[in-house]
């Protein structure tokens, strides 16, 4: 019994030193998974359980994709907004993400800019007919008329984007620079250009005789009291970016990000340069069409359709308007947004008009298929449960799509 009872004994320890061992091999996966079954305890405890599947989404993609930190926000018309925070501002370092921690937004800044010309629009100080040709400096690019407001406001004016080459010679000077360049496509058909809604900015500073940051600032932020939006690169309490490329991780500083640009880069900010948190961002976009933003029902109305290369695969209708792309949500309702990923961030709008708007915002320039699917599900049954109108109650049909 006693040789017996010691070779239970041995094979009990070979057994305990072999599951040492394969616990000390296991595989990154495992700890992946743990990862992401913390996060989705995390988000989801206290949680609305209607954003639970949004968030285990999330969770999977950002452990699977090593995004260090990420921003969701849900708000509804007269509610409290609904959000959930995720790692930390900057990879290496304490400081984590919570709810008035601004992101770059990249290219959710040209709904704001495009608002921001409704609401000159609105007080006669420009028009959709506003030529760029008006603006001191502006030469259109080889074989391009000069634009008008509205082409550019809906990427259809022909301008391409500028050449770094150009932009270096020419020590930043942005305008001659971009008449230097070669142009998209011809005025009239779809080219998604990031110069031109900068030449929008522009046109904004010299119809108002005011920056543009001051005047975004005056004219969306402040009366929309959104105190986590701002031009500023170099504001406190902003996450870094991160490129999807670099294994590292290494932090990109919102105020070190364009410092390698030549010249001011803040012409660059009408396009692609903005701050803001999730929240902040989701209120806007509800304020969209209503007159706390006065001018900006047009936003709303039906745009031309998105050439198929630029659609986005499962959206129906797609078109892009004056600032917004959209898509047919379901049968009755028509889904507005827009999105932006510079590779260091991404940044994700979606709303319904008078139902819910959506924010996703992250430190890393990857993509979040799963999310996405999961946000848009969640805005179809907003508008379900809150039993909006065919086609939207405070707005037209059909704008834009996504970039």
């Amino acid at each position: 019994m006693k040789r017996s009872g010691r070779l239970v004994a041995g094979l009990l320890l070979l057994v305990g030193c072999k599951q040492a061992e394969q616990a000390e091999q296991r595989p990154v996966e495992d700890q992946s998974d743990l990862d992401k079954r913390e996060c989705v305890a995390k988000l989801t405890a206290g949680a609305d359980p209607r954003v639970h599947t949004l968030l285990r989404s999330l969770c999977a993609e950002l452990i699977g994709q090593r995004v260090p930190g990420a921003a969701f926000a849900l708000v509804e018309p007269g509610k409290p907004p609904i959000h959930a925070e995720y790692g930390v501002r900057c990879f290496g370092e304490p400081a984590t993400i919570d709810p008035p921690t601004r992101f770059r937004i990249g290219s959710v800044s040209k709904p704001i800019t495009a608002a921001l010309a409704f609401g000159l629009i609105d007080e006669g100080k420009l028009a959709l007919g506003s030529d760029a040709e008006l603006l001191p400096g502006f030469t259109s690019q080889t074989g391009l008329a000069s634009p008008r407001l509205d082409a550019l406001l809906r990427h259809r004016s022909g301008l391409g984007e500028i050449d770094p080459a150009a932009l270096v010679e020419l020590d930043g000077a942005w305008l001659p620079a971009l008449a230097r360049s070669r142009a998209a496509g011809s005025a009239g058909e779809y080219h998604y250009s990031n110069a031109g809604y900068s030449v929008v900015g522009a046109m904004l500073e010299a119809a108002s005789g005011r920056p543009y940051a001051e005047l975004v600032a005056a004219r969306v932020f402040e009366p929309l009291a959104l105190t986590r939006s701002t031009a500023d690169p170099t504001v406190a309490d902003t996450a870094c970016g991160h490129l999807a490329h670099d294994d590292e991780l290494r932090p990109i500083p919102t105020r070190d990000d364009l410092a390698f640009m030549p010249g001011d880069p803040r012409w660059m900010a009408p396009a692609g340069g903005l701050l803001s948190s999730a929240i902040d961002l989701a209120s806007f976009a509800l304020a969209i069409g209503s007159e706390r933003l006065p001018g900006t029902a047009a936003m709303l109305e039906p745009g031309d359709p998105l050439p198929d290369d630029r659609t986005r695969a499962g959206h129906r209708d797609q078109r892009y308007g004056y600032g917004l792309r959209s898509w047919q949500l379901d049968a009755d309702t028509r889904a507005y947004g827009h999105s932006g990923n510079n590779q260091a961030f991404v940044a994700e709008l979606m709303f319904v008009p008078d139902v819910g708007a959506i924010v996703i915002l992250a430190n890393r320039g990857v993509e979040l298929p799963a999310t996405l699917t999961a946000a848009e599900a969640l805005l179809a049954g907003l508008g379900e449960r809150n039993g909006v109108p065919s086609e939207n109650s405070s707005s037209s049909t059909e704008p834009a799509s996504p970039d």
